[in-house]
């Protein structure tokens, strides 16, 4: 319970951060920012569905890992300084399709795993053309670039991820003991992810005002 009550509290802290300067962030910073907000969401109400109606909760995470792939997805692609653009909207719409498969041949109340484990493949896949195409080798500090930090927290989570979810459904029908342990990486992972999502948006939001001022 300890660390459910950490992983909602470190969740908020980006959507604080990004409501405070949401009036300097760019559309891929506010795709984010929604995207953390739904996240804090599904969490709760996941939490309710499960803990408190008895009920299986997978249908609400099946729905919530596609808006993920698609908000975060768009965030990278708009942020990524390229001419050609369009093969990334290709993957997401790849992404899609399969995750339809997916579903279609279990069911929205069984948790797509390995849809889950693809889109978190095509995240780490984008934040890492983001990371070196627009942060590692630009002039700029790379410690003082909102991008890196916003890359570095999707590649740590979506990269570590993908062996749990890989084996997410396997471990619950055959080790559901060792299963419930096994959902502290995920926590763990949380913990980590989103203050460095909220570094991010106060980076923007400091650098903004410093430009205003100095106009």
């Amino acid at each position: 319970m300890a660390t459910l009550m950490l992983v909602m509290m470190v969740k908020i802290l980006p959507v604080i951060a990004g409501v405070y300067y949401f009036g300097h962030l760019g559309k891929s910073f506010r795709l984010t920012l929604y995207l953390t907000a739904i996240a804090f969401v599904c969490e709760i109400y996941g939490l309710y569905i499960g803990r408190y109606l008895h009920r299986h909760n997978s249908w609400l995470f099946n729905i919530y890992m596609m808006l993920e792939v698609w908000l975060a997805g768009a965030a990278a692609i708009y942020l990524m300084d390229l001419k050609k653009k369009w093969p990334f909207w290709g993957i997401l719409v790849l992404d899609t399709i399969f995750w339809i498969i997916n579903l279609a041949m279990g069911s929205i109340f069984i948790f797509a795993n390995v849809a889950m484990v693809a889109g978190l493949i095509v995240l780490t896949m984008m934040y890492l053309v983001l990371l070196f195409n627009n942060c590692v080798f630009k002039d700029r500090d790379l410690l003082r670039q909102p991008v890196f930090w916003l890359s570095l927290s999707t590649i740590i989570y979506c990269a570590c991820d993908i062996p749990y979810f890989g084996m997410h459904n396997y471990f619950i029908g055959h080790a559901p003991a060792l299963a419930a342990k096994m959902i502290r990486i995920n926590s763990i992972l949380d913990i980590i992810r989103y203050p460095l999502v909220a570094i991010s948006f106060i980076l923007v939001g400091q650098q903004k005002q410093v430009i205003l001022n100095a106009a």
